[in-house]
């Protein structure tokens, strides 16, 4: 099934704590699979993550020792196999799940504190996780990569789920927006420009780049280190930011420049192949209480408009509205579980600022008045239309076709990888303590060459 980044932060976050757990207490050795040995406290973490995330039912350290045995295999395999992912897909993968996680924590320090680890204790506790979960999914896409399921097998899967066992789904909402982001002024341009070239002057006459960073740089997490940002590869950053970094020369200074963040200078530190470590000061143009009012009463018109009829909601997202969702029709995203339906609970959740809106009593096609929330860049306001406005109903076909499609897929990838394991486990070393023989595994772990243990 899909992975979604709820859960791989929590899958970082218990890893981590895993090896600390694994360090103070006599941890063992239960289970190997060809060199590859998971240990108790492995368990007792992906069990726990397991009960954390809320998402697999209740699942016992058996089903969890087998998911591990059977990633094992795929890691074994992959070894014999000779598969490989370079140093630089793993430590962009790994700066990846940080940055998500600072995001998510607020701040690296905030992160630190929480973890009571650095970022580098994190990274180095993790890269050889990332690395091993690389080479399972590198394999298990040679296996199930390619596999599809017909309209007609997502039926069949449904039908055979007795009646009495479908869930109910709590009333569900879909909806689109039209955001209004506040001009900044070009007197505010400018001044951020001659200030930011006049650190550029300071630094050329032999200031620290690091030290004007810390010191005036808008981006706290990256000041608090003199302005540096990590080692990042093409794509992780917006455009104008990797081009400029990418086009410049160990130790040299970039002209000012403007993202969507608002105005950089990039000082390069060092090129390793296609990844590049850089410092850079950030400052953001300040929004005026005028400006976002300004906003606000462009989307009281745009409203008219639509009320009116003299423009659709949906035209009027891709003739005005500032945000890159209106190429999706303006759809918003759940970023919990990376779909466009929200429970009522999840709207106030992952939605800011919506709680005085009475989503309950609005029908579907409803929009509501202009409403302030803050973006990624600045506070702004938006339009919020009821797309599609689900009852609270037991799974059907009609109105949950992609939720039983996913679980359609996930049990047809699953008796391939069982069918799969079962030819490869009698060619395999596997060694099981003998306290989980008596687990009732899906898949007969004993045929092993190791028989007789």
């Amino acid at each position: 099934m899909k992975k979604y980044k709820k859960i791989l932060l929590l899958t970082l976050l218990l890893s981590i704590a895993g090896v600390s757990y694994g360090q103070t207490m006599v941890d063992e050795v239960i289970a190997i699979v060809g060199e590859n040995m998971i240990k108790y406290s492995e368990l007792e973490t992906g069990y726990l993550q397991s009960k954390a995330s809320g998402v697999e039912g209740n699942r016992t350290r058996c089903d969890i020792l087998e998911d591990m045995l059977l990633s094992k295999l795929l890691l074994h395999k992959a070894q014999v196999d000779s598969l490989e992912v370079t140093d630089q897909e793993v430590e962009s993968t790994l700066d990846e799940r940080i940055r998500y996680m600072i995001q998510v924590y607020g701040s690296q320090e905030r992160m630190e504190r929480q973890m009571n680890k650095s970022l580098a204790e994190m990274k180095e506790v993790y890269r050889d996780v990332i690395k091993e979960n690389m080479l399972i999914q590198k394999e298990r896409g040679n296996i199930v990569g390619d596999i599809k399921i017909t309209p007609q097998e997502v039926a069949d899967f449904y039908n055979r789920i007795p009646k009495d066992s479908l869930p109910e789904i709590a009333e569900e909402y879909e909806l689109t927006q039209i955001v209004s982001m506040p001009k900044v002024s070009n007197e505010e341009k400018e001044a951020l420009k001659e200030k930011l070239n006049s650190y550029r002057d300071r630094i050329l006459k032999g200031d620290k780049f690091s030290t004007i960073a810390t010191l005036y740089s808008d981006d706290e997490s990256s000041a608090r280190k003199g302005g540096e940002l990590g080692f990042f590869s093409r794509g992780d950053m917006v455009g104008e930011f990797e081009a400029m970094a990418f086009s410049l020369q160990p130790g040299e200074i970039s002209p000012v420049f403007e993202t969507k963040y608002g105005f950089h200078i990039i000082q390069m530190i060092e090129r390793r192949g296609d990844r590049v470590n850089c410092r850079h000061i950030l400052l953001m143009p300040k929004i005026s209480a005028t400006a976002l009012y300004q906003s606000k009463m462009f989307l009281d018109s745009v409203q008219n408009l639509i009320n009116d009829g003299k423009i659709t909601f949906e035209d009027a997202i891709i003739k005005f509205s500032d945000d890159n969702s209106k190429i999706n029709g303006g759809l918003i995203i759940n970023k919990n579980n990376a779909s466009a339906r929200f429970s009522k609970d999840a709207i106030n959740e992952t939605i800011g600022n919506v709680d005085k809106v009475d989503f309950n009593s609005m029908k579907q096609g409803d929009v509501t008045k202009p409403v302030e929330f803050k973006s990624d860049l600045t506070q702004a306001y938006r339009l919020i239309k009821i797309k599609k406005k689900t009852p609270k109903h037991t799974v059907n076909l009609e109105n949950d076709f992609d939720r039983i499609q996913t679980l359609a897929l996930s049990e047809k990838e699953t008796n391939l990888m069982r069918t799969w394991a079962e030819k490869l486990i009698p060619k395999t070393y596997i060694r099981i303590d003998k306290k989980y023989t008596s687990c009732n595994f899906t898949v007969d772990w004993m045929k092993s060459v190791n028989k007789n243990q």
